[in-house]
C-alpha cells in the first residue's frame, strides 16, 4: 500500500525557530515498526506553518473495514539539530478505500451494503452531553444486532466517537452541522441559494473535513440535513472534493427542486423513499448508488415491512441500504408519581411553547440503552449470512457468507429438529471457513419423519472468535425452515362422551357438567363465566373487537379518527339472535348474531359446548360500510382472572411479533409469565402481540386454568395486565408516559383471527403495506377451542 503522509508543524514562539527534524515511525498492531522516515525543516517564522511530506510503500498492509478494524499507530516526532526529541504525539490510522465507481459505493474495492442506524448524541441524565462509556455501549449494542454503520445526524460528533468507530470497526457518514429546514426548499427561500450564506455553508463543510479527514471509519462526507439546496451546495460539494479527493460526498436534497443542473451528490439518498418509487429509479442514473440517509422510521411500535426493504436492496447492485431513523430515543428522565420515566416534548417547556410532542422517540433503544423489540427484527434483517432452506425437507441448507471481507472461520453452525415445538434432535457444523460473497450447500442429518406432527429445523451461526462486545457462543444469523407443515385438516374434532346438562334462564344459560360450569348471558350473548372446579376463571366476557391501542404510526396516518367506526363497532355490538340447542351427539350448541351499526356488519358467533367442558367457537365477520378504514383487528376478547397469569404458547416468539415484523420470532413453545409480555413503549401503546399461534394456555399456580387451539389456521393473541384501555389515549395524543399505565386485577386476552401489520415507512402520514392489511371488502370466519386445564 502507498503511504503519503503530510505533517503540519506550526512554530508558537515568539521568535523564529531553529532548523529541526521531523520523523515518522509507523507501527502495527504488534508493536513492530513496518515503515519509517526521517526529514529536515527549515527555521520557521514566528507564527508561521511549514508542512512536510513523506512518502512510502506498505507491504503486506492490513486494510481497514468495520469488519476488519485494522490500525496502525503513527508516531510523529520533533527534533532539534542534536537529535533531542523535543516534541511527539501519535494517532491511530487506518489504511482503506472508498469510491462511487460503475454505480456502486466501493470500500477496498468492495460493494459494501450498509446496515446502518442514524444516531444523536443523547443521555437520558445529561442531555446531549455524553461520555465515553455511553458511546462504547451504543457500540456494543450495534456489534450485537449486526448495524455496521451510522450517519451522524446531523453534526459531527464527539471526536472520540470516531476514535472508536476506528477501533471497533463502524462505517461512518460523516454529517456537518447544517440544517435550515425551517425556510423550506423553494429555490427563492431556502438559505442554500442565498449567496450570502456561502460561507457559512462552506465553512461547516471544510471543518468537519479538517477536523476527521485522518479517521478510516468516516467513509462518506455528508454537506448537512434538510436545507434546501442551491449555489451554495454546488460550492461545497466542489470546495470538499477539493480538500479530500479520498471519499464520496453525499447529500440528500443534491439536485432536488432546484435550478441548479451541475452535479453535486455522489449518491442518491432520498430519505423515506418508498419500495415502488426507488423500483422505478433503478435504470435512471447508472453511475451512482441508492443508500437512504433516512429510512424505516422507528417511532414506538415500529419497523414494520423492514424485510421487504432489504428483499429490494438484495435485488439490485446500485441498492446499498441504509440509515433507520433512529437509534435512541431522545427522552430525559424525569419523576412521574414516584417512578422515573422518560420526559419529551410537553413536559419541560411552558404553556403555549411549540413542541414536537414524543416525536424525539423514533429509536431503536430507549434512553438508558435497555433495546426495543424492532430491534430483533433488524439484526434479522441485517445478519451477514444468508440460509436458503428450499430443500430443508430433503436435508439440504446453503448457506452463503454476506460479508465482503472475513471469511467464516469464526463461525460455527448449530442445527435443532424442532417437533411441534420441542427440540427432539441437534448437531453441529462447521463452516469450512466459507469465503466472503461464497455460498455452500451443507447437509444435516435429522433422520427420518414419518408422522404427522409438525417440524421445523433452526439453525444458528453461532461466534467462536473472541472479539470486542460479541461472546462466546453469541449467535450471529440464525434462520428457521419448515421442514413439515402443521395439518390442519388433522385436528382433532370435538367429541362427546355423555348428554351436557344445560338450563336455561330468564337471564342466562347455564352449561354445567362433572367439574365444570359454564353460564352465557342473554343481553350481549356473551360467555360470561366459567367455573372449573368450583374455581372463577373469567372475571369479563368473551365478546366481539376490532380495536387496538393506536401506535405511533397509526396516530400519525389518523387511524384514531379515520378508524373509529371500528372502535366503535366493538363496544356497541348489539345482540340480534341467541338460539340454543342440543345437538344430536349431545353437546350443546348456541348461535348468536350481532349487529354492527357503526360499520353496516354483522358477526355470527356460535358456540359447540360438550361433556367435558370444552367450547368449540367459529367466528364470522362481515359488513359493507362505505368508506370505511382498514380493519385494526378481528378478533375476541376477554379477561381471567390475575391469579391466572402462567402464559405457556407454542406460536412465533419469545418477543413481540406482527404480520408485518415476525421474521425474527421462530415458531416454537414458550414459558413464561403475562407480566413478561408487556412492552413499556416511552409514550404508551399497542404491544405484546404474538403471530402465528397454534395454541396458548393461562393457568394458575396449581396448574388450573384454559387452553385456546386454533382449529382450521393460526391464530394471534395479546395476553396483558394492561387493558386496550389505558393504553388508549383516544383520538389524540396525550402527554403520557409509563407511569401512567396502571397494571389491571386481571389478565387481558385477545383471541385474533387478524392484526393489521404495524407499518414503518414513516411516522407521519404512511399504512401499513397492502399485504398487511385488511378492509370490509370479504367475509372472515376463524375457530378456536377453549379447553380447560384441570389438576
Amino acid at each position: 500500500g502507498v503511504f503519503s503522509l503530510e505533517v503540519e508543524v506550526t512554530n508558537k514562539n515568539r521568535s523564529t525557530a531553529r532548523k529541526n527534524g521531523v520523523s515518522y515511525q509507523l507501527i502495527d498492531a504488534d508493536q513492530k515498526v513496518v515503515l519509517e522516515g526521517t526529514t529536515d525543516i527549515k527555521a520557521i517564522g514566528r507564527g508561521k506553518t511549514q508542512k512536510v511530506g513523506f512518502d512510502g510503500t506498505l507491504p503486506l498492509v492490513k486494510k481497514w473495514s468495520a469488519e476488519c478494524p485494522n490500525l496502525y499507530t503513527l508516531l510523529i516526532t520533533l527534533k532539534d539539530k542534536n537529535k533531542k526529541t523535543l516534541e511527539a504525539t501519535a494517532v491511530q490510522i487506518g489504511f482503506r478505500t472508498s469510491e462511487v465507481k460503475n454505480g456502486q459505493l466501493l470500500v477496498n474495492g468492495k460493494p459494501i451494503l450498509l446496515k446502518g442506524v442514524n444516531r444523536h448524541e443523547h443521555d437520558a441524565k445529561y442531555g446531549h452531553v455524553i461520555n465515553e462509556a455511553s458511546m462504547i455501549e451504543d457500540i456494543k449494542l450495534m456489534k450485537q444486532f449486526n448495524i455496521n454503520a451510522v450517519r451522524t445526524c446531523h453534526y459531527p460528533d464527539d471526536p472520540k466517537w470516531y476514535a472508536l468507530c476506528d477501533k471497533y470497526g463502524i462505517y461512518l457518514y460523516d454529517e456537518a452541522n447544517i440544517e435550515s429546514h425551517g425556510y423550506g426548499y423553494d429555490p427563492k427561500n431556502t438559505l442554500a441559494n442565498k449567496p450570502v450564506w456561502e460561507d457559512a455553508h462552506l465553512e461547516r463543510v471544510l471543518n468537519m473535513i479538517e477536523r476527521d479527514k485522518n479517521h478510516p471509519s468516516v467513509i462518506v462526507w455528508s454537506m448537512g440535513n434538510e436545507a434546501g439546496t442551491g449555489v451554495n451546495y454546488l460550492a461545497a460539494y466542489k470546495a470538499a472534493k477539493k480538500l479530500d479527493t479520498t471519499r464520496p460526498v453525499h447529500y440528500e436534497r443534491a439536485e432536488r427542486e432546484t435550478d441548479i443542473t451541475e452535479r453535486h451528490t455522489d449518491i442518491i439518498g432520498d430519505m423515506y423513499r418508498r419500495i415502488p418509487s426507488v423500483k422505478k429509479w433503478l435504470g435512471t442514473d447508472n453511475d451512482r448508488p441508492f443508500i437512504w440517509a433516512e429510512y424505516s422510521h422507528a417511532m414506538g411500535n415500529s419497523n414494520g415491512n423492514f424485510q421487504e426493504y432489504w428483499d429490494l436492496v438484495d435485488s439490485h447492485r446500485q441498492l446499498q441500504g441504509g440509515f433507520i431513523w433512529d437509534w435512541m430515543d431522545q427522552g430525559l428522565n424525569m419523576d412521574k408519581n414516584g417512578q422515573t420515566v422518560w420526559g419529551y416534548g410537553g413536559h419541560f417547556e411552558p404553556k403555549g411553547m411549540y413542541h414536537d410532542g414524543n416525536f424525539c422517540f423514533n429509536g431503536l433503544i430507549n434512553p438508558d440503552h435497555t433495546v426495543h423489540p424492532g430491534i430483533y427484527e433488524v439484526k434479522k434483517v441485517y445478519q451477514n449470512i444468508d440460509f436458503d432452506g428450499s430443500d430443508i425437507p430433503n436435508g439440504a441448507v446453503k448457506i452463503k457468507n454476506r460479508r465482503f471481507f472475513e471469511n467464516l472461520s469464526d463461525v460455527m453452525f448449530e442445527w435443532e429438529l424442532i417437533r411441534n415445538g420441542v427440540v427432539v434432535k441437534s448437531g453441529t457444523f462447521g463452516s469450512e471457513a466459507l469465503k466472503p460473497q461464497e455460498s455452500k450447500q451443507y447437509h444435516i442429518d435429522f433422520g427420518t419423519i414419518n408422522d404427522d406432527a409438525e417440524y421445523f429445523v433452526n439453525i444458528y451461526g453461532l461466534n467462536i472468535k473472541p472479539r470486542p462486545f460479541v461472546k462466546i457462543g453469541h449467535v450471529l444469523a440464525e434462520e428457521q425452515m419448515t421442514v413439515k407443515g402443521r395439518d390442519w385438516k388433522n385436528i382433532d374434532k370435538l367429541t362427546v362422551d355423555a348428554k351436557v346438562n344445560m338450563k336455561e334462564q330468564d337471564k342466562q344459560v347455564v352449561i354445567t357438567g362433572d367439574n365444570f360450569s359454564i353460564t352465557f348471558a342473554k343481553d350481549n350473548g356473551a360467555l360470561s363465566s366459567y367455573v372449573l372446579n368450583g374455581e372463577a376463571i373469567v372475571s369479563d366476557p368473551l365478546v366481539v373487537d376490532f380495536w387496538r391501542a393506536p401506535t405511533d404510526n397509526d396516530f400519525g396516518n389518523k387511524l384514531p379518527k379515520r378508524g373509529k367506526a371500528w372502535k366503535e363497532a366493538g363496544v356497541n355490538a348489539k345482540l340480534d339472535k341467541m338460539t340454543t340447542s342440543q345437538l344430536e351427539d349431545g353437546s350443546i350448541h348456541i348461535h348468536t348474531v350481532f349487529s354492527l351499526k357503526e360499520v353496516e356488519g354483522t358477526v355470527n358467533v356460535d358456540y359447540t359446548v360438550n361433556s367435558a367442558g370444552v367450547i368449540d367457537v367459529d367466528y364470522a365477520l362481515e359488513a359493507k360500510g362505505k368508506k370505511l378504514s382498514e380493519i385494526p383487528r378481528i378478533g375476541m376478547k376477554m379477561r381471567l382472572k390475575r391469579s391466572f397469569d402462567n402464559l405457556k404458547y407454542y406460536g412465533r416468539g419469545p418477543i413481540e411479533n406482527y404480520i408485518d415484523r415476525n421474521t425474527a420470532t421462530f415458531v416454537g413453545l414458550y414459558d413464561s409469565k403475562v407480566a413478561d409480555q408487556y412492552f413499556a413503549y416511552g409514550r404508551p401503546q399497542e404491544n405484546g402481540h404474538k403471530t402465528d399461534v397454534r395454541w396458548l394456555s393461562l393457568s394458575d399456580f396449581n396448574g388450573v386454568g384454559l387452553t385456546i387451539t386454533a382449529i382450521d389456521q393460526p391464530i394471534e393473541f395479546n395476553a396483558l395486565h394492561q387493558s386496550t384501555e389505558t393504553l388508549d389515549p383516544g383520538e389524540e395524543k396525550q402527554l403520557r408516559t409509563m407511569a401512567d399505565v396502571v397494571e389491571g386485577d386481571f389478565v387481558e386476552l385477545h383471541i385474533d383471527h387478524k392484526m393489521m401489520g404495524l407499518g414503518g415507512d414513516n411516522s407521519w402520514s404512511s399504512k401499513p403495506h397492502e399485504p398487511y392489511m385488511y378492509y370490509a371488502d370479504k367475509s372472515y370466519r376463524f375457530k378456536f377451542r377453549l379447553t380447560p386445564k384441570t389438576l
